[in-house]
């Protein structure tokens, strides 16, 4: 049956996608059952219709002035003040608001814009994104912090709460339990932006809510946001029945980088214990041939060498071995008195050199000759 095309808003749709837990960006496909790859944060089921500078929970301040159009009332209210602010989500009417393992957060997914001023001065569109630790009390410390990004301005390219932006943080490591934040620089100008820039990435769902934290220049690494600095115009607030538009993709394992704790992407090969280069040793008349071995193991390379021939599997030499580390050593092996023999009549013999060092088996070619 041709059920026809599914006409659905875009917000409706990544609302769909999010509920089959399926997410398609940047050419990572997450599966609910991939064990490196998660998602976690806001679901982005819904647009972005509440902005940064009116609808967070500071009582602001009214100030009196002449009446004017731009204050008919002869009243102006300031929201907070037009400073830097960390924003994040600490639970959700679905999905999880903080990092479900350790990790590194490989994609951010935010949704919404920049308002621009009615008078035309252009917003400050740089955002960065934040680590948060939970602390005693229930406060949060800033851990890491990413690089800077831009958040598209709302009405310019077709830009709206109905946008999701992709974003991918550098190194931008994760311990579980950690929440993600947005993080903006205020963006004031008087008048403009008084509250600062109206960043439109919030939304009214009942169930969610979200903490946030303003504060000039108090939103670096190190820095800590606790739920008793809280004031009419800045510090601490809780967000009842609001979600930040923003979700995150978590890599763990071989999906995060080594640079961050349980990540192994990006690691360097691991080097066998030992190393045996292809070479020619000569045997003395007591049928010892020496073997340069190179030890990486500290406190020693110890372990079982044989000596076989090309098809065979019965050794022709076989030896114990505890060599020094990170040094060559010549390791001595004794060979069968038959193959003295073939040695002299074929001006030498290849063998092969299997040794077996801390549960690794290193395998070399070795010619022997009488020298």
């Amino acid at each position: 049956m041709d059920c026809g095309p599914l006409n659905l808003p875009r917000w409706r749709l990544l609302a769909l996608l999010s509920a089959m837990s399926v997410l398609v960006s940047g050419g990572i496909t997450v599966h609910e059952a991939s064990a490196s790859i998660q998602v976690f944060d806001s679901p982005l089921s819904s647009p972005a219709t509440l902005n940064t500078a009116e609808d967070l929970n500071y009582r602001g301040t009214d100030t009196n002035v002449p009446a004017s159009p731009e204050a008919p009332t002869g009243v102006v209210h300031t929201y907070h003040y037009g400073a830097d602010a960390a924003i994040w989500n600490t639970s959700l009417a679905a999905g999880q608001a903080s990092s479900p393992a350790t990790g590194q957060a490989r994609k951010i997914l935010l949704e919404g814009c920049a308002v621009p001023a009615a008078d035309g001065t252009p917003p400050l569109t740089q955002i960065h994104f934040q680590v948060l630790s939970p602390q005693l009390g229930g406060g949060v410390k800033v851990s890491l912090s990413s690089g800077a990004f831009d958040i598209p301005i709302c009405g310019r390219g077709g830009a709206s709460g109905s946008t999701v932006t992709t974003y991918e943080p550098v190194n931008l490591c994760v311990r579980q339990d950690d929440y993600v934040a947005f993080n903006e620089e205020g963006g004031f100008v008087e008048h403009s932006y008084q509250s600062g820039v109206p960043y439109e990435v919030l939304s009214a769902v009942n169930g969610s809510s979200f903490d946030s934290f303003i504060r000039g220049g108090g939103t670096n690494n190190g820095d800590v946001f606790s739920p008793s600095d809280a004031s009419a115009m800045d510090g601490f607030a809780t967000n009842a029945s609001r979600e930040l538009m923003m979700q995150v993709v978590l890599g763990t394992g071989a999906d995060a980088t080594h640079i961050c704790l349980g990540g192994t992407a990006g690691l360097p090969p691991v080097l066998p214990p030992i190393r045996v280069s292809p070479q020619t040793d000569g045997i003395n008349h007591q049928r010892i041939v020496a073997i340069a071995v190179y030890c990486r193991l500290t406190p020693e390379c110890k372990g079982v060498a044989t000596l076989t021939l090309p098809g065979k599997k019965a050794p022709v030499g076989r030896a114990g071995f505890s060599l020094s580390p990170n040094k060559t050593t010549h390791m001595p092996i004794r060979v069968a008195k038959a193959l003295m023999g073939q040695i002299r009549k074929h001006h030498g013999i290849t063998t092969t050199l299997t040794a077996t060092v801390a549960g690794k088996t290193i395998s070399q070619t070795i010619a022997v000759k009488i020298l």
